[in-house]
């Protein structure tokens, strides 16, 4: 690294630190509608059909509450459980939401006393800026009715898989079991089936169970097409690593369709039982499967699959401060905040050569990594491309390092705190010298790149309405900042 990039004084740390505290003020609009607990008792006091009795509101969860591109506030979606009186099960009912901020017009409801449920219900909670209509049907996911009805699911499996899969040319499935259902509103839809064959069939080695996922742009093409890729790379042996095998994708319908991948818990689960346990059985444990998740994640870097967009470390950049302007649409007085440090980022990227581009996961996080009997699995190649390897290396530091203070439920700030920082930071170390025993890799680019997540997680503070998480994040990464070396003077 050149002098002219170390070089920071004292007045320059201070001002990127001054704005990054700027993200510590969210607003007291922000957060209530993002709590259950609040709007279930602002829809029981002000719906008419709750406050009579005529329904019973039994819980409210929220799905989804995004700040997306384009829209006038944060959108998504909540779920209403709600029964009448002699109904023996609550009904849920998905509900369109959106937060509306201040100095937006705040939606007139033409029909306040419409029946909860009915087309024209429509509902404004104005001490929660919260505007609420029925969910409409989902025309980004057509094919999600198809994958909810068993009768329908089973026919277009079959024939999707003797299709594309020539080795499953003549599959006859008999029946199929919905094992859980996964749907995001507009976004992506994941079915688990469990397949039943006639008992003729059952020696044929055909998979007990398949996920079906439909997404509404093109990664359900790019998943298919980067796990056929990875597949034909010699990992689909397993020894390594577990990968589920591409069986069909269908453009039609915008449908992939994959084999099994078992799991006893998630990479995920076992952090944060480790962590919160503490015990040298339970930590030596987590030790091994970080060991078999970095061999892991070096063979698909090390792979040879020549598949997929690049995404540079430029880009990321671009996307972080595409969701800042997004944001200051919002909340003008956060335009700026960031722009310290994004500079400071700008000058370190430019004197630090970036590691070869190889196969990138691009959503490298310990929930991809499914453990079963001592093995480990990737999942999720929805964004499968090209980049240096610091990309998936540091979303996964930074998602381990985040686990772990969520699991320790102490205040990072205190002593407490950085005493469990610091232990994170040691297996976040183990786990990246596991990895340079098969290839070496820049610490300054996965310091470079680490420093965009953990800011893109201080920014989904914002954009997912979780102003609690505010205080947890953003100590992540002011420390980041002052142990990486990324402000050095």
């Amino acid at each position: 690294m050149s002098t002219t990039a170390r070089l920071l004084d004292a007045s320059r740390q201070s001002a990127i630190f001054d704005g990054l505290r700027r993200f510590m003020d969210a607003p007291a609009w922000l957060g209530p509608a993002g709590d259950a607990a609040a709007v279930r008792a602002a829809l029981a006091a002000e719906v008419p059909d709750f406050a009579s009795g005529q329904l019973t509101l039994h819980s409210v969860s929220i799905k989804r509450l995004r700040l997306k591109k384009g829209q006038e506030g944060w959108t998504g979606q909540i779920e209403a459980k709600v029964s009448a009186p002699g109904e023996a099960k609550p009904r849920a009912s998905l509900l369109a939401a959106r937060l509306v901020p201040p100095g937006f017009a705040e939606p007139a409801v033409a029909t306040p006393d419409a029946p909860f449920g009915s087309a024209e219900w429509h509902v404004y909670l104005p001490a929660l800026r919260l505007e609420l209509r029925p969910q409409p049907e989902d025309p980004a996911l057509p094919a999600l009715p198809t994958l909810t009805d068993p009768a329908s699911a089973r026919e277009l499996l079959e024939r999707g898989i003797r299709t594309c899969s020539p080795g499953y040319a003549d599959l006859s499935i008999a029946a199929v079991e919905i094992k859980h259902l996964r749907y995001k509103p507009g976004s992506r839809a994941t079915v688990v089936y469990g397949l039943e064959y006639a008992p003729e069939h059952q020696s044929r080695g055909w998979p007990p169970i398949v996920v079906a996922k439909t997404y509404s742009g093109s990664k359900g093409q790019n998943a298919y097409d980067g796990m056929a890729a990875l597949w034909r790379s010699g990992l689909a042996d397993g020894a390594i690593v577990t990968l589920a095998e591409p069986l069909a994708y269908l453009p039609e319908l915008k449908v992939l369709v994959q084999g099994p991948i078992f799991e006893d818990q998630t990479l995920e689960d076992l952090v944060k039982s480790a962590v919160a346990a503490n015990t040298p059985e339970a930590l030596a444990e987590l030790d091994a499967f970080m060991n078999k998740t970095a061999d892991g994640l070096a063979a698909l870097h090390l792979s040879g699959v020549e598949y997929g967009e690049v995404i540079t470390w430029e880009d990321e950049l671009a996307e972080v401060r595409e969701v800042i302007g997004r944001l200051a649409g919002m909340v003008p007085e956060l335009a700026e905040a960031a722009e310290p440090l994004l500079q400071r980022l700008e000058a370190l990227n430019a004197d630090t050569p970036p590691d070869p581009i190889r196969p990138a996961h691009r959503a490298f996080r310990p929930a991809q990594v499914l453990l079963h009997q001592g093995t480990i699995g990737f999942i999720d190649f929805d964004g499968f491309g090209q980049s240096e390897p610091a990309l998936d290396l540091s979303r996964f530091t930074r998602k381990t390092r985040a686990l772990g203070m969520d699991a320790a439920n102490v205040d990072p700030n205190s002593p407490a705190g950085a005493e469990r920082q610091r232990q994170m930071e040691a297996i976040c170390e183990a786990f990246l010298a596991r990895y340079e025993q098969h290839t070496p890799v820049s610490r300054q680019r996965i310091a470079l790149w680490e420093t965009l997540d953990l800011l893109t997680l201080v920014l989904y503070c914002w954009t997912k309405v979780e102003p609690e998480r505010l205080n947890a994040t953003m100590s992540l990464l002011e420390r980041h900042l002052r142990v990486s070396g990324l402000l050095a003077a």
